[in-house]
């Protein structure tokens, strides 16, 4: 009787630390876009390589259908921060002074203008799809998406106007995209990596427009601008800044592991179980070794950048055109660079 209940003692104690130390961890959680979107692959690879325990901290990713909807989560106080592209977020913030950015993810955003394999010969500029059916992701004339104001810029710039195109919502998701793709449904969309690779591996589509070309980069003024970014409420962060200080500590330090490792280690983290989508996501990092920040903070050339993009794509909207992006950076943590 005796031994058990000193056996029963002695695991009690060894027991505590455990759950001591389990209770002491920070919960923190971010909204992304995905599951399984390139750009927002080092937030899905926090908890995989451990970067957040390394922080004192346990990290919840919650995964949306989109970029607004991750700010929407956000800012109705459903997670912490999150994690969308910086012109979206100033969409937003044009409404909603609350919204502030942390810390940089992305460095070479890598949007594609995809048009339907059918139309291969025929559609060879964006010119040639004036009159054409456009899928958007979003139609919102108020709070407008990233991938929104990529592809309607792109239009514009191309000799394509807004009343010269019909336009039909489309989800994200493959099924969704491929599926109108193939059925003529959409004519053209603005894709993601990696399904834009996918579509084009399949002949789904073929590639108009690739932003991560420096060809394109050198065409298009701005498309050089800054996409994932880590996002917050500035209430919340002067509230309980020691937990914004930690999601950017634990967003750099995963950023710097993703720059000392290779696509294939990366991808191991993973866990991606089917080889074509493995090798698919390993080739797409090896091909823009450029597509994240290595540590996180802003640069002032790339927001300079994406303030041109930004009033480029919002001409005609007053409140656009006198933003500065300036306003909205809170780079307390995570610095700045040229």
């Amino acid at each position: 009787m005796i031994f058990a209940t000193r056996l029963l003692l002695t695991t009690v104690i060894a027991v505590l630390p455990v759950f001591s130390a389990a209770a002491d961890l920070m919960r923190i959680s971010v909204s992304i876009p995905g599951p399984g979107a390139a750009s927002y692959l080092p937030v899905e690879l926090i908890p995989k390589i451990g970067a957040d325990k390394a922080e004192g901290a346990e990290l919840t990713v919650l995964f949306s259908p989109a970029g607004g909807i991750s700010l929407t989560e956000m800012l109705s106080n459903n997670a912490d921060f999150a994690v969308v592209g910086l012109p979206a977020a100033m969409s937003v913030r044009l409404k909603d002074p609350r919204v502030v950015a942390l810390a940089a993810v992305n460095d070479l955003p890598l949007y594609v203008l995809l048009v339907r394999q059918g139309l291969k010969g025929k559609v060879k500029t964006i010119a040639d799809l004036k009159g054409k059916t456009i899928g958007l992701h979003s139609n919102s004339a108020t709070t407008k998406t990233t991938s929104q104001q990529v592809l309607e810029l792109l239009l514009r710039r191309g000799g394509v106007p807004p009343d010269s195109y019909r336009k039909v919502s489309i989800g994200r998701r493959w099924e969704s995209e491929s599926s109108m793709l193939r059925t003529g449904t959409a004519d053209a969309v603005i894709g993601d990596e990696p399904h834009a690779t996918r579509m084009i591996e399949e002949k789904v589509a073929f590639p108009l427009v690739h932003l991560g070309d420096p060809q394109t980069m050198r065409l298009f003024a701005g498309a050089g601008f800054l996409r994932g970014t880590l996002v917050g409420r500035r209430d919340s962060v002067e509230k309980d800044p020691n937990k914004s200080e930690t999601m950017v500590r634990i967003l750099q330090r995963t950023l710097k592991w993703m720059a000392s490792h290779s696509p294939e280690e990366i991808v191991d983290k993973l866990e991606i179980t089917t080889p074509e989508e493995r090798m698919r996501m390993v080739d797409l990092l090896r091909a823009y070794p450029r597509q994240y920040s290595k540590d996180g903070k802003f640069s002032s050339r790339q927001l300079s950048e994406t303030e041109i993009f930004f009033i480029d794509s919002q001409l005609g909207n007053p409140a656009a055109e006198s933003f500065r992006v300036e306003s909205m950076i809170y780079d307390r943590w995570a610095g700045r660079k040229e």
